[in-house]
């Protein structure tokens, strides 16, 4: 796992997308469009995500999205995953803020903590453990365009902040 030059699609509003993303995870371009949207059958709608429940929150908190996680493999490609606020865990366990489907993933893998504008990951003493840009952890800043592998499953860490890595 390499880090990827932020170079491939570019959104409408000029956010640099991974070549396999479809949707652009900072505007919610594309979203799926809850049961009460007036659609043909088939057609794709744009919705105010904020109208979609649940949508933009994890494990039903509130506040606002301050980061994303977005699944490059596995089952839950192109996927993205939303961060708030404070501690958000990630595992295989219903009770956790981000929930993944992987054998490989811990019931309660990694912490990432978002806190004074910093972002942090954590591994929980995971049995498959915690890597970011094909290196393992235990606890590392993140910065845009991370590569974070869990278990099998390979994501792509996007926020707002434009911080680049010292050295």
């Amino acid at each position: 796992m390499k880090k990827r030059s932020p170079e491939g699609k570019v959104c409408p509003n000029g956010h640099v997308l991974h070549f396999s993303w479809d949707a652009c995870p900072y505007c919610a371009a594309a979203v799926a469009a809850p049961a009460s949207a007036q659609a043909s059958p088939g057609s794709t709608v744009l919705i105010d995500v904020n109208q979609v429940p649940g949508r933009g929150t994890v494990s039903g908190r509130r506040g606002p999205v301050v980061g994303w996680i977005v699944a490059l493999n596995g089952v839950h490609k192109s996927e993205d995953f939303r961060l708030c606020p404070g501690k958000n865990l990630v595992g295989s366990a219903a009770s956790c803020d981000i929930v993944v489907s992987d054998k490989k993933i811990s019931r309660k893998h990694a912490t990432i903590r978002f806190e004074a504008g910093e972002f942090q990951i954590a591994d929980l003493d995971s049995s498959n453990w915690t890597f970011v840009n094909d290196e393992q952890v235990q606890k590392h800043a993140l910065i845009d365009n991370d590569l974070v592998k869990l278990g099998d499953i390979e994501f792509e860490f996007k926020c707002l902040s434009i911080r680049k890595r010292d050295g």
